[in-house]
């Protein structure tokens, strides 16, 4: 990994703004320049939820995506296609490079990365815009490294700590993604989806099997059947039928 990609911040607010706010000043950066915050005291995630990081316990970063690194083809435009396309590729990159830490390491639709039944790590993106196409993307990613413990509004949450039994190098989980997800780019680029989907699908939390799930219905049991190109996740009832629900239409159920 080339280290000069990194940019080390003691205090921010949110490693995705920082970013967002340094390009849009006319600061050019490389391809996968990556904001790292010590501290974050104003993270955000998927839809106005937050995620506050202490000094030393959690690896808080946002990578940058430019898509104008395409030549002889035009940027991409804004669509719910490649939003999730970006989280597709971010998670399998997380996934890929905990996966030392066992197997219980899953990615949990539509933006989390799990331990067993625990939440480990998430995934926000955002776009910068030109009218209706996507000048660059910024991936944030927020992981629980060395955390001890959590406050009892977060009872899921669970540490490589807690999980490991000792402390880790932050730089370590960092050169391990950047050594993750450098691979996946050109792909991701060049519009070549299919095998990341195929990886992001078999790595997916409860791929299996019939499981409990609530939507504004009721409670149901369903077992996944994809993940649709925008993001949806598609169920399929024990009687065989199937929607596809976005973010927030359903909910994962404990057992």
């Amino acid at each position: 990994m080339d280290t000069s990609l990194l940019e080390f911040i003691d205090q921010v607010d949110s490693t995705n703004t920082y970013l967002m706010e340094q390009i849009a000043s006319g600061r050019r950066l490389p391809q996968l320049h990556t904001v790292v915050g010590r501290q974050q005291t104003a993270g955000r995630g998927m839809r106005g939820n937050s995620w506050v990081s202490r000094q030393g316990d959690s690896v808080t970063c946002s990578l940058l995506l430019r898509s104008d690194m395409l030549q002889g083809r035009e940027q991409f435009a804004v669509s719910e296609q490649e939003a999730a396309k970006c989280t597709l590729m971010a998670a399998v990159a997380i996934v890929r490079a905990m996966r030392k830490f066992g197997p219980e390491v899953v990615i949990k639709w539509p933006n989390d990365i799990y331990w067993g039944d625990r939440k480990l790590a998430g995934i926000l993106i955002e776009h910068s815009l030109t009218g209706q196409r996507v000048d660059y993307s910024v991936v944030g990613i927020g992981m629980n490294v060395n955390d001890e413990s959590f406050p009892p509004e977060l009872p899921f949450a669970i540490s490589l700590r807690m999980i490991t039994g000792h402390s880790l190098l932050p730089m370590e989980i960092l050169i391990r993604l950047h050594d993750q997800i450098a691979p996946l780019l050109p792909d991701f680029l060049l519009g070549h989806y299919a095998d990341v989907h195929r990886t992001f699908m078999r790595q997916l939390y409860r791929p299996e099997g019939f499981h409990l799930f609530t939507d504004v219905q009721g409670q149901f049991r369903a077992q996944i059947k994809d993940v649709s190109p925008e993001g949806r996740l598609v169920l399929q009832r024990e009687d065989g039928w199937e929607r596809a629900y976005a973010f927030k239409e359903v909910r994962f159920d404990a057992e």
